[in-house]
């Protein structure tokens, strides 16, 4: 396909880069009524030589007020982030701080998520992180997290936050704001000097620092009066701020101190309700109580959410005069947004829900359609099912799906969909199938149990029928069957009423199809069936990008590694771009196929290990063919036990989660070659027998034939198989090549020099050298057909390279009756010329021959050949 410059703009932005997100590191303003307090401010200036510093004190101590003045008085280079609830996910956790700090070093954010896009563990997110920031040269900064204790309930997000804490870079220091005791490691982190931390001791206000602020909150007041009250507010921030409010609007006297002494430590969600709503809300007028009840079912909100919420045109400006009223609300400059006190939000909410319910939930639900209209669908989700509307939350679930998985973002994707319950709607046959839907990408269990579900619903017909057909068809290739998934992904295509890519299943059929092409390994660009998926997916902009890496996979299967390798190059900026983590892994194991044939064994053997190790769910084939590639990579180097092991990790795959045919046929296909290599022809036949594939079951009796001397019958087995790509081709021509050699030696020439020709022109080298082993002299033959630098490289595949002794002293491989003649003159003292005209072949193919004796004897030399050879009696 065609490179298209403006591939990376197709891709949908994601919920980092909307204006909710930034406002998270936005530095909260100095409110009026701040009162500074110069000995904690030297003493966080002290305490900061610590890597790690923590203010841990309840809701309204003060503590970003305190961090906020700091920041601006230091001097020092900082930055801010506000953590909130939807953060709990590790991913979102990561990708914050990754943003965060990418204000200070352009691009670390970038370098972050392709890294962290691929499937993982959340420790190794915060890993790849850390390892970004290692490589940057910056000044000392410090970053200020705010509201932790929103996350570290989760254990995933508290181990991932411990992670970051302890391997942080040196030049980037930690103040972390929470509302309660870190759930961390405190006691080994502050013995090895990372972790200071101050409580909420430390944070009260003194007795001059609270009547500094009372008498800044009332002025009309008497001081004698103030005093009482600072005394009973017990250097609580809050009960300060909410207790001067009481007294501006009543008075001292309209203070109740009975049974409550010591409640501003031990009461304060208590005494915060009592006085927020008996004292201080109680004076305001019923527009700014309805303003603050509605902006409180958001974490923050600007002049268009208020307005939303509170159907008032004027709610921006009301939330201005709350800010600078001091009624708990801060702005977050610029911007425009705004945020209540945490602990009042709740209170609010709590009573809203007591109060009016039905309008608690009416709130959701304008939240809901805001964030959808803004295309930040993913709190729009959270929203509806806080209205009690799982049926609106469950079909804007349906359609972020793939991209919340494709984004890395499947936790927070289980735990949307944990709070959907089934039940609610079970007589609904398209809802049961949109909660399918939702549960694929998350867990392989619970989509069994929902497809079943939706399968025995009611019956549906037309449009439901197609939707219904695809989730059978995701279920195959989940499963290993790709045959069956491109049969019932065009079925249903066919069954959708109108045109299947205004439907988010329909768009994701054309994508199933592709992958059964593709694993089928008969892509052909510009083949009907190609140009046909590619039509199905031009009027999506994210699948057309998502068919790249499936025709990556494809190029790599069946033989073009060069045009698969140069694909993954191309996109693979957009795939970082554009948070598509399955695009990205589909390039990741294109890279490692294309990599391994042509002769890079280093770098693919890195990829491969690193897809085989880890789960793809629900690519399963990822993980399942890297395993296999790995099994020929170790063939081809002589290392049979690893090839065993790599091959037992491929079955257990295919024995629990993947027993479908397609992947049982290419299991069974390293099976024969794994026999073979092993000198186990039993086995070998074994598994041939298992094949259904039509090219690869004649072929794979063809090896068991030829292993066994049967050439003969091994040609007429070949004559069976049809190819459906280049690589098909080039194994069956040398495959007929082997089969001939001995009979008729022109037809096997041919042969020979037609697979050197398809696999040149398209960068093949592994399937040459695997199986053309015992025809090298026709390669050789060959060589004026094809480039010289291919042919080069060639040798080099097939010798191995630097060859390593055999710590057996045993034949790696049996070597061929040219080699043998080869091996018959090393004694002598022939030169290799002298040796070429003595077997009437060149000087190059005599050198070609000896290396692969070096490699199949496991030697370094010619004397150590000799020695090798006499002893095991190769020769006389």
């Amino acid at each position: 396909m065609a490179d298209d410059p403006r591939g990376s703009r197709l891709v949908q932005r994601g919920r980092y880069d909307s204006p909710f997100f930034r406002s998270k590191f936005r530095v909260p303003t100095t409110p009026a009524h701040f009162i500074r307090r110069p000995r904690l401010v030297r003493l966080l200036e002290d305490l900061n030589e610590c890597p790690v510093l923590a203010l841990v004190a309840p809701a309204g101590a003060g503590k970003t007020a305190l961090a906020a003045d700091w920041i601006t008085h230091t001097g020092r280079r900082a930055i801010w982030l506000a953590l909130d609830d939807a953060d709990r996910d590790p991913q979102q956790l990561t990708t914050a701080l990754a943003a965060t700090i990418d204000q200070l070093a352009p691009g670390c954010a970038d370098s972050t998520m392709s890294v962290l896009r691929r499937p993982h563990r959340p420790e190794d997110a915060v890993h790849a992180l850390v390892d970004v920031l290692e490589d940057i040269e910056a000044d000392r900064t410090v970053l200020v997290i705010d509201d932790v204790h929103l996350v570290d309930d989760d254990a995933s997000a508290s181990s991932c936050l411990a992670a970051f804490i302890e391997h942080k870079p040196a030049w980037l220091d930690l103040l972390v704001l929470t509302r309660r005791r870190l759930r961390l490691p405190v006691d080994r982190f502050r013995a090895s000097g990372l972790l200071a931390d101050l409580s909420f001791e430390a944070l009260r206000f003194s007795d001059a620092e609270a009547m500094a602020m009372l008498v800044g909150l009332c002025p009309d007041a008497a001081p004698d009066e103030l005093s009482e009250v600072a005394q009973w507010a017990g250097g609580w921030a809050a009960a300060l701020q909410l207790s001067a409010l009481a007294v501006r609007s009543q008075g001292a006297d309209g203070i109740r101190r009975s049974g409550h002494e010591n409640e501003a430590t031990t009461g304060s969600g208590r005494l915060v309700d009592e006085y927020l709503w008996h004292e201080v809300l109680r004076a305001e007028r019923p527009e700014m109580i309805s303003l603050l009840l509605g902006v409180s079912v958001a974490d923050r909100v600007n002049y268009s959410l208020a307005e939303a919420l509170t159907d008032s045109p004027g709610a921006g400006e009301m939330l201005a005069e709350a800010e600078r009223r001091g009624l708990f609300v801060t702005a977050l400059e610029p911007g425009g947004w705004f945020e209540v006190h945490g602990l009042v939000r709740d209170l609010l909410r709590a009573e809203l829900g007591r109060r009016q319910p039905e309008r608690l939930r009416d709130l959701h639900a304008r939240a809901a359609r805001w964030f959808e209209a803004t295309d930040d669908s993913t709190s729009a989700v959270e929203h509806w099912l806080s209205a009690g509307m799982p049926r609106e939350a469950l079909r804007l679930l349906a359609e972020l799906a793939v991209d919340l998985f494709d984004g890395g973002r499947a936790s927070a994707m289980r735990r949307m969909t944990e709070e959907i319950s089934p039940s609610s709607f079970a007589s609904d046959p398209e809802a049961m199938i949109e909660y399918a839907w939702c549960q694929m990408p998350i867990d392989r269990q619970s989509f069994q149990i929902a497809l079943a579900a939706a399968q025995s619903s009611q019956p549906v017909s037309g449009h439901s029928a197609g939707r219904l057909e695809i989730l059978r068809a995701a279920a195959a290739i989940i499963s290993g069957d790709w045959h069956r998934c491109e049969g019932q992904a065009r079925a249903a295509l066919d069954a959708f009423d109108g045109p299947a890519w205004l439907d988010s299943l329909g768009r994701f059929g054309w994508s199933l199809v592709a992958r059964g092409i593709a694993l089928d390994e008969r892509w052909f660009d510009g083949g009907p069936e190609v140009e046909e998926v590619v039509r199905g997916v031009s009027h999506d902009p994210e699948r057309a990008v998502a068919l790249e890496g499936t025709r990556a996979v494809a190029l790599a299967l069946g033989g073009y590694p060069l045009d698969a390798v140069r694909t993954a190059a191309r996109v693979r900026p957009i795939a970082e771009a554009g948070d598509m983590g399955t695009l990205r892994v589909d390039l990741a194991l294109a890279d490692a196929i294309g990599i391994r044939e042509l002769g890079d064994h280093g770098q693919a053997r890195q990829l491969l290990e690193d897809l085989s190790s880890r789960t793809s769910y629900p690519n399963v084939y990822v993980q399942f063919l890297a395993q296999l590639e790995l099994v020929e990579l170790h063939l081809s180097e002589g290392a049979l036990d690893c090839a065993r092991s790599a091959f037992r990790s491929a079955a257990e795959i295919c024995e629990y989660d993947f027993g479908g045919r397609g992947a049982t046929d290419c299991l069974a296909r390293r099976g024969v070659v794994l026999g073979l290599a092993c000198r186990e022809p039993g086995d070998a036949a074994h598994w041939a027998r298992q094949i259904e594939d039509p090219f690869w079951r004649p072929v794979s009796d063809a090896r068991v034939l030829l292993a066994a001397q049967r050439r003969t019958e091994a040609a007429g087995s070949l004559a069976l198989a049809v190819p459906r790509c280049a690589r098909h081709q080039v194994v069956r021509h040398l495959l007929l090549g082997r089969s001939l050699h001995g009979s008729d030696r022109g037809s096997a020439e041919k042969e020979v020099a037609a697979a050197a020709e398809i696999a040149a022109e398209h960068g093949m080298l592994e399937t040459v050298g695997d199986s053309g082993r015992d025809v090298l002299d026709l390669l050789e033959l060959a060589a004026w057909r094809v480039p010289d630098g291919w042919m080069r490289r060639l040798r080099h595949v097939v010798s191995g390279g630097e060859v390593v002794p055999s710590p057996t002293g045993a034949l790696v491989a049996e070597l061929t009756v040219r080699e043998r003649g080869v091996l018959r003159l090393l004694p002598t003292r022939l030169t290799l010329h002298e040796i070429a005209d003595q077997l009437f072949i060149s000087h190059n193919t005599v050198k070609f021959h000896l290396r692969v004796i070096y490699q199949k004897l496991g030697v370094n030399s010619r004397a150590e050949a000799v020695a090798t050879a006499r002893r095991l009696s190769l020769m006389r």
